[in-house]
C-alpha cells in the first residue's frame, strides 16, 4: 500500500489544511518536495487550501521553494500561524497569500545565518550567497509590508531576533487579521512554550491518516509524473525539478555577470577607439559624444566609417601666418614673386638668412635690419 501524506486535514465543505508543523527541510516534517506535490495534487481536488504553520524555521533554500510554490499557485490558499513562524517559516507565511495569526501567535524575522568550510575564497563566496539570499528575503517581506527593500534589511536583518506579537503584525499591516480561537486561553508567553503547545494540540486531533485521498492520481495527471509508481518516486522527481531550477537561476545569475563585465570591457574599447581617432585627428573633441553613441548602436560600421576619415594634419601658428605656405615653399620663389604675392615678410619672418640672400641677389647688398 502507498504511503499517504501525513500532514493534510481533509473537511466534508471542500476544504483541506496543510500542517506546516515542524522544522523545514529536506527529510524534515515540513519537506519542501513533499508540500510542493502536496499543493499540486490538492488544488485539483479542493476548492481552498488552508495552510497551517508553526515552525521555528529550518533550511533556508527549502523554505524559499516552498515560498515561491505558495506564491505561485492558483489556489484558494489562506495561510494561518497557529503558534509560532520563525526565521524561514515566517518569510513562508508572508507570500502574498491572505494571512492570520491566532491572538497568541508570534512572527519572528531575523538575519540570514550560515557556515562554510574552506579556504578564505570559499568563506568569500558563502558570505556573497548569504547576502545575496538576504537580499531576495528582503525583497520578498517588503513587497508583503508595503515597505523598501533597503529599509526591510536596516530593521529586520541587524542581526537580532524580531519577535512580533499578533497585534503589533496587525499594526504593521503584515497581517490581514487575528482568528479567534475556540478552545480555552493560551496561557504560555515564551515561543517555545507556544511551539510546544500547538504541536501537543493538533496530536489531540482526531486526524485520519490512513484516509485514501487520491493525492498520487492527482499528481499523475502532471505529464512529467504520469510514471510515478508511487510517493517515494514523486517526492524525488519534485526534488530533481528544484535542484535544475535552483541551477538554471545560479546559471542565469552567472550569465548576467558575465554580461556586465563583456559590457565593461566593451565599453572600454570604445573609448579606446575613440580616444585614438581624436589623437588621430580623424574626429575633434567636439564630436566624441556622438560618435561614442554611434559606436554603441553600430559598432561594426562607425568604426569603418572614422577609419575611412584621413587625419588632419596639424596646422602650425606660423602656416597660419605664411597663408599656408611654408618656409621651404617660400624660399623657392624669386624676389618678385614674393613681392607680387605679398609674401616677402612672411619669408622674412619664416626664414631670415633666405629673406636675406633674396635680398642681396634682388639688389646687389646687404640687407640691414
Amino acid at each position: 500500500m502507498n504511503k499517504q501524506f501525513f500532514n493534510i486535514i481533509p473537511s466534508e465543505g471542500g476544504e483541506v489544511a496543510i500542517l506546516l508543523y515542524g522544522d523545514v527541510g529536506d527529510g524534515q516534517r515540513v519537506d519542501s518536495g513533499r508540500v510542493v506535490a502536496e499543493l499540486m495534487a490538492l488544488a485539483n481536488q479542493y476548492k481552498k487550501i488552508d495552510v497551517r504553520i508553526n515552525s521555528c524555521g529550518g533550511d533556508v533554500f527549502s523554505g524559499m521553494a516552498i515560498y515561491t510554490a505558495l506564491r505561485n499557485s492558483k489556489a484558494d490558499i489562506t495561510i494561518y500561524i497557529d503558534g509560532v513562524a520563525a526565521s524561514i517559516a515566517g518569510v513562508i507565511a508572508l507570500c502574498g497569500k491572505p494571512l492570520y495569526m491566532s491572538p497568541y501567535a508570534k512572527l519572528m524575522l531575523h538575519a540570514v545565518s550560515g557556515g562554510a568550510w574552506g579556504n578564505a575564497s570559499d568563506l568569500r563566496d558563502m558570505a556573497t550567497q548569504m547576502e545575496s539570499l538576504q537580499g531576495d528575503l528582503a525583497a520578498m517581506i517588503a513587497g508583503r509590508c508595503g515597505m523598501k527593500q533597503e529599509d526591510v534589511l536596516a530593521k529586520y536583518f541587524d542581526e537580532k531576533d524580531h519577535w512580533l506579537s499578533a497585534r503589533e503584525a496587525l499594526q504593521m499591516k503584515i497581517i490581514d487579521g487575528i482568528y479567534e480561537m475556540a478552545e480555552e486561553p493560551v496561557l504560555t508567553q515564551s515561543p517555545e512554550e507556544l511551539y510546544t503547545y500547538f504541536n501537543n494540540r493538533l496530536h489531540k486531533q482526531p486526524i485520519n491518516i490512513n484516509k485514501e485521498m487520491g493525492l498520487l492520481d492527482s499528481i499523475k495527471k502532471v505529464p512529467s509524473f504520469a510514471n510515478m509508481a508511487d510517493e517515494d518516486a514523486v517526492l524525488a522527481h519534485i526534488r530533481e525539478l528544484e535542484n535544475k531550477a535552483v541551477k538554471v537561476e545560479a546559471l542565469e545569475k552567472t550569465v548576467d555577470t558575465y554580461k556586465q563585465k563583456l559590457q565593461e570591457v566593451e565599453d572600454k574599447e570604445v573609448t579606446a577607439f575613440i580616444d585614438k581617432a581624436i589623437a588621430e585627428k580623424r574626429i575633434t573633441d567636439a564630436q566624441k559624444e556622438s560618435f561614442t553613441a554611434l559606436m554603441k548602436s553600430d559598432r561594426e560600421n562607425t568604426e569603418k566609417l572614422i577609419n575611412s576619415m584621413k587625419p588632419q594634419p596639424e596646422r602650425r601658428i606660423v602656416d597660419v601666418y605664411n597663408g599656408g605656405a611654408s618656409p621651404a615653399t617660400l624660399s623657392e620663389k624669386t624676389w618678385d614673386e614674393l613681392d607680387k604675392a605679398g609674401q616677402l615678410s612672411n619669408l622674412r619672418n619664416a626664414d631670415l638668412n633666405a629673406f636675406k640672400a633674396k635680398y642681396k641677389e634682388k639688389f646687389g647688398v646687404d640687407y640691414k635690419e
